[in-house]
């Protein structure tokens, strides 16, 4: 009877922790006198707190914001409905303009770091499955970020040893019959960085083909960006959520929410749904299709700077692939 009651302590315990960690929403950045930032966040918890992250468009020269520059809601944050901050131009550089720079709020919860998500409610939402082929995809509310997962994140995720616990490399048995194969294969491939990332190069990411701090997180099997998820405490998009959000998405007509590191020719590392890299999703084929060793191809999602898609294309991959133009964002039920 102690036993049961432990267990179910500590399930209690799990579901209250996952489903209370902070969600950043709903952020505005203007320049006048003083660079003003405001925000929300839904689900507060002590000991989370905001940091900014600012460079230049042109060079990406990282500027630091220093703490008697800000005014506001800044480091460790107090309960509120809503937050601002102002950050003093005399502290910034001479010729700093909006238009010329990019910068951001980055919330910190458990040495883990989110950005900005879009929230989108319970409901029904119109998709096009092919060239003039409208569908209603009725989904649950999530959350989804409107950044792909960064070097940034991913490096916080390395340095809390995420590839040595097995816990993170555990799969879904809707998704994949054997829940330990990630597990299995991470053991197998040795894995302990993305691809053409090294611990002797500082940042790590130095020699990747996103070699930017804010630059998305390339080269990653899905079994890596899942480990990731789980440390996270999130997912993945479905293949339904990222139709809901791709079609769905608020316009933005900053260009810090186009393009990519990735390719030469971009400017702006930080993307929203449409303008990013391909991404791994957490739907692929059913599991009794197991094509190998208790795996199955899961659904990437064909999304680039480079070739803008009006309607979600995708194909499945073995979870073992990558590549430097394949990458993942987070999602929040």
């Amino acid at each position: 009877m102690k036993k049961s009651i432990i267990v179910i302590f500590i399930l209690l315990f799990t579901v209250i922790e996952i489903s209370s960690f902070p969600i950043l929403l709903n952020v505005k950045i203007t320049q006048n006198e003083s660079v003003y930032i405001s925000w929300q966040i839904e689900n507060y918890v002590e000991n989370m707190k905001i940091e900014i992250g600012c460079f230049r468009r042109s060079d990406k020269e990282i500027i630091e914001i220093q703490s008697e520059s800000v005014t506001g809601d800044f480091g460790f944050l107090e309960k509120k409905d809503f937050y601002e901050l102002q950050i003093i131009l005399d502290e910034l550089p001479q010729d700093f303009m909006l238009d010329d720079h990019i910068i951001f709020p980055k919330l910190i919860y458990n040495d883990r770091i989110y950005y900005e998500m879009e929230k989108f409610k319970a409901g029904s939402y119109g998709v096009i499955k092919e060239e003039n082929i409208i569908e209603m995809v009725s989904t649950k509310e999530f959350y989804i970020s409107k950044f792909e997962v960064t070097n940034e994140q991913f490096r916080a995720f390395v340095n809390a040893d995420g590839y040595e616990f097995q816990e993170y490399w555990m799969i879904d048995p809707a998704l994949m019959s054997k829940s330990s194969i990630g597990w299995i294969y991470q053991a197998k491939y040795r894995m302990t960085l993305p691809f053409e990332w090294s611990f002797s190069k500082n940042p790590f990411w130095e020699k990747a083909e996103s070699s930017f701090i804010y630059g998305p997180v390339t080269n990653v099997r899905w079994f890596e960006a899942n480990a990731f998820c789980n440390w996270m405490q999130c997912e993945m998009p479905t293949l339904k959520q990222i139709q809901v959000a791709f079609y769905n998405s608020v316009e933005c007509k900053d260009d810090m929410f186009s393009g990519i590191s990735v390719f030469k020719d971009s400017s702006f590392p930080l993307q929203k749904v449409r303008d990013g890299i391909s991404e791994w999703l957490m739907s692929g084929v059913e599991p009794s299709s197991a094509s190998c060793a208790g795996c199955n191809e899961m659904y990437v999602m064909i999304n680039n700077a480079n070739q803008k898609w009006n309607y979600v294309v995708t194909l499945l991959k073995c979870p073992l692939f990558r590549n430097a133009n394949l990458g993942f964002r987070i999602v929040i039920d």
